[in-house]
């Protein structure tokens, strides 16, 4: 292995509780914008994890691809919100005010890796700003060689071509990438992309049960060193 993807929250820092109230503003706000047109209310939010204004580990809200998302309120709106979601979504993005609370250890792992010559990468959801934030109260950016995130209208995880910035810029092979991540989303993009290892972390928002395709599943991110000097 010569590469290893990180995604950001849920794996080198712990999931940000600023991603749930914007998971539960978008969908307060799809309710209230499409009211005429949902049937049961209640049932909605279930469907989309949402009880007693928390979200669900395991639902669409909690660990699903915007595109999953959207889908579900298309489908509970019985049309197409597609235009507004997207605008919405990236509106509270943009506000967003984040949490950085680093898991622990994982600074001594990153520089572990680093020493061991790894070359190493982010690949998130997050927008640009959001990852210049975590970079800046982190004071990461020296252990990262690519940094991914997603930008309105960008292909996202599971999708294999948000992996695209690597390829393009390096000369690596896909089974020479390790990608580490909390959700399956994380790994069905390992899997979709060929990559060589794929390795699930416990200190996000996904459960174990769901990390079928996973080649480990770990507590933190801190355990792919042993894992890797194997």
């Amino acid at each position: 292995m010569k590469w290893i993807l990180f995604d950001k929250d849920g794996t080198i820092i712990y999931f940000d509780r600023s991603w749930m109230k914007i998971g539960l503003q978008l969908v307060d706000d799809f309710m209230e914008t499409y009211e005429h047109s949902i049937e049961d209310k209640s049932a909605a939010y279930a469907h989309l994890g949402v009880v007693d204004d928390e979200i669900l580990p395991g639902t669409i809200m909690a660990s699903g691809a915007l595109d999953e998302m959207i889908q579900a309120f298309c489908d509970i709106a019985n049309q197409d919100v597609t235009q507004w979601a997207q605008r919405r979504s990236q509106t509270l993005v943009d506000n967003r005010v984040p949490e950085n609370v680093v898991v622990e250890g994982m600074s001594e792992t990153l520089k572990t890796l680093q020493h061991q010559g790894y070359k190493m990468g982010i690949v998130t959801s997050d927008s640009k700003k959001g990852v210049e934030q975590f970079l800046e109260v982190t004071d990461f950016a020296h252990f990262f060689d690519v940094v991914i995130s997603t930008e309105a209208d960008a292909v996202e995880k599971p999708n294999p071509e948000v992996l695209n910035p690597l390829f393009q810029q390096y000369d690596v092979a896909p089974e020479d990438v390790v990608i580490v991540g909390d959700t399956a989303n994380d790994i069905q993009t390992g899997v979709n992309a060929k990559l060589g290892l794929k390795i699930a972390v416990l200190t996000g928002v996904g459960l174990e049960h769901e990390f079928t395709q996973a080649d480990y599943v770990v507590k933190t991110a801190n355990e792919i060193v042993e894992i890797l000097n194997k």
